[in-house]
Order: C-alpha cells, then sequence, then structure tokens
C-alpha cells in the first residue's frame, strides 16, 4: 500500500524545479532529498525555513465527527448553493453553519500540516468521503465541489443535528 501525502503548489513546484524531466516521479525527488544527494547541482532551490508551532492534538473523543461535517456539506451544496460552489466557499458556509450551532469545538480552529484548520481540513476529507460514495462527482473541475443526481437526491433528505446552543 501507497501512502497519499497532499502537498501545496508551492513545494510541488520545486520539486519540479529538482527533478530531471521524464525520469523523476515526486517520490524519487523526496527519496534523494531526504537520503542527502540533493538532486543535480544546476536545479537546487533554496527552501525557507518555516517556523512550526508545537502540535497539540485534540482527544479523539472531543472532536465533531467527519460524519456530521458531510451531512452539512450535503445541506449547505444542495440548498445555499444549488449542488454547485467553489471548496472556499463550500468549506466557509459549513463551518459558520456548525459554529452557529455550537457543534465545533476549540481543537476545530488549531491549524493542521496542511495549513489550513482542522475544521477546513475535515471539510475536505468529507467532501472526499461524498465523493467515493457517489454524492459529489468526480468529473468537476479542480477546485469545483458539485453534488450528483445521487447526491442532490440526498441533501434534500438531510436532517441536521439539533443545536448545542
Amino acid at each position: 500500500m501507497m501512502a497519499t501525502i497532499r502537498i501545496d503548489d508551492e513545494v510541488f513546484e520545486m520539486l519540479k524545479q529538482l527533478a530531471e524531466p521524464f525520469v523523476d516521479t515526486p517520490n524519487t525527488v523526496i527519496r534523494r532529498l531526504l537520503e542527502g544527494q540533493g538532486g543535480a547541482q544546476s536545479k537546487q532551490v533554496a527552501v525557507e525555513a518555516r517556523p512550526v508551532a508545537p502540535k497539540t492534538k485534540a482527544k479523539r473523543g472531543s472532536r465533531t465527527p467527519q460524519a456530521t461535517y458531510e451531512t452539512f456539506l450535503l445541506h449547505v451544496l444542495g440548498t445555499k448553493f444549488k449542488g454547485r460552489a467553489n471548496k472556499d466557499e463550500a468549506s466557509t458556509a459549513v463551518i459558520e453553519m456548525m459554529e452557529a450551532r455550537g457543534l465545533l469545538e476549540a481543537a476545530a480552529h488549531e491549524m493542521v500540516s496542511t495549513g489550513e484548520t482542522r475544521a477546513e481540513n475535515t471539510v475536505a476529507w468529507a467532501r472526499n468521503a461524498l465523493k467515493d460514495r457517489g454524492l459529489l462527482s468526480h468529473q468537476s473541475p479542480r477546485g469545483t465541489w458539485e453534488l450528483t443526481p445521487e447526491g442532490i437526491k440526498a441533501a434534500r433528505e438531510v436532517v441536521l443535528p439539533p443545536s448545542d446552543k
């Protein structure tokens, strides 16, 4: 089994600059860097060191379950955006609605390694789960989240959990 990692566009561009075209994959470039070889001398890239905040991990039972995010994402896409929205709009709407109902814990606002909040990251994973279940389209343009006909039907049947406030 191969692990999946997410990297931002800036890091991907740096990897491309270190790669030998038609030979390297992101994996081979990262391996070479980790093994201390650093790649071809003519392709070296300066990497800015960034301070790393100490990680604080919320206890598993204290986090809002991903299934709750999935429910709110279906609802938001189906009602507020008529089935289609960009990632940022949909994520913001889900988080604001959950926050207004008192469903997000303090840990939801902590930054995670992807550079987004835990809540934003969980909305993205909720989107992947809905896509895997056939409720979001696999063929939407990058950054656009769109309900399938099955997703539209499921969104109509959503019953939001009661407010904690």
